[in-house]
């Protein structure tokens, strides 16, 4: 597989699933009993919940794993992230829209690392990112072995 081939979502969902998705049980379980809490403090419950239920069969870099349980959070409206939290201000309102991500992506050739930079994210923030605008990952952002559990493509 060429490197800059387009692979589908769906295939990809079928290899790792969809990108953070793993903490969404965590996130929903947790959402409740987070009133009051600093959006630190609430990433923190969830961050805590998801590593110590998952242990070794932890998916994501723990620094993703903030990222994207600071977006979810903020997304479902539990917290509200301004220029003097950890995280620097809105993850909802650094995410380029629709066009502008596909223009980063596909036709500047950006790298999920260098989105990120851009936008003040971790790059698995970027993943899902271009998810919910589906917008295909390229074959080089897939490791190896996701990229040998790809369904075979007629060329």
């Amino acid at each position: 597989m060429d490197s800059t081939e387009s692979v589908p979502w769906a295939d990809v969902i079928a290899v790792r699933g969809v990108p953070g998705e793993e903490l969404q049980p965590f996130v929903q379980r947790d959402a409740p009993d987070l009133d009051g809490r600093s959006p630190a403090e609430a990433v923190k419950v969830v961050y805590d919940d998801w590593k110590e239920t998952l242990g070794d069969e932890r998916t994501l870099d723990d620094q993703g794993a903030a990222y994207l349980i600071a977006y979810l959070l903020e997304h479902r409206g539990v917290i509200h992230l301004d220029d003097t939290d950890a995280f620097g201000g809105s993850l909802l309102d650094r995410k380029p829209d629709d066009e502008r991500l596909r223009e980063l992506f596909h036709d500047e050739e950006r790298t999920l690392w260098w989105i990120g930079v851009e936008c003040g994210v971790h790059h698995s923030l970027v993943s899902r990112w271009l998810y919910e605008a589906d917008i295909p990952l390229l074959a080089r952002n897939l490791n190896d072995e996701t990229v040998r559990k790809l369904p075979k493509r007629p060329r």
